[in-house]
């Protein structure tokens, strides 16, 4: 039997399929989103990774918003001042949602012109405690 091995955003992998290293910059379908140095993005299966060294929280202010955790859920689970990290690194506060097809949702988020389509699968989030 095989231990489960989860990792969060900014935890730093060795990819065992391609023998490099990258930080995690978030999980899809549970598939991991990996990045290195230079800034070439691939994905990675968990199970062929190994944590090198996990994310320092105080390194990075900007890994947590203050004053939240983090939350794995699904788009079904998002609420209203959640923060959620998108493609481009940067992380923004939930101010409004509309449902999108089987699963998904349309965020609007403060500070971000355009909404944001949160695709159906597991993300992390950043819950106001």
């Amino acid at each position: 039997m095989t231990a489960t091995v989860t990792f969060q955003v900014g935890d730093l992998v060795k990819d065992l399929t391609r023998n490099t290293f990258g930080r995690v910059r978030r999980q899809e379908l549970g598939v991991l989103i990996l990045q290195n140095r230079v800034g070439y993005i691939w994905r990675a299966m968990p199970g062929r990774c190994k944590l090198v060294k996990p994310a320092e929280l105080d390194s990075d202010p900007l890994r947590y918003p203050p004053n939240t955790v983090p939350l794995t859920i699904t788009p079904l689970d998002v609420r209203r001042g959640d923060w959620v990290r998108v493609e481009d690194g940067n992380v923004y506060q939930v101010k409004d949602m509309r449902a999108h097809g089987a699963g998904g949702r349309v965020l609007h988020l403060a500070g971000r012109p355009r909404p944001w389509v949160m695709t159906p699968g597991s993300r992390q989030v950043y819950r106001p405690t």
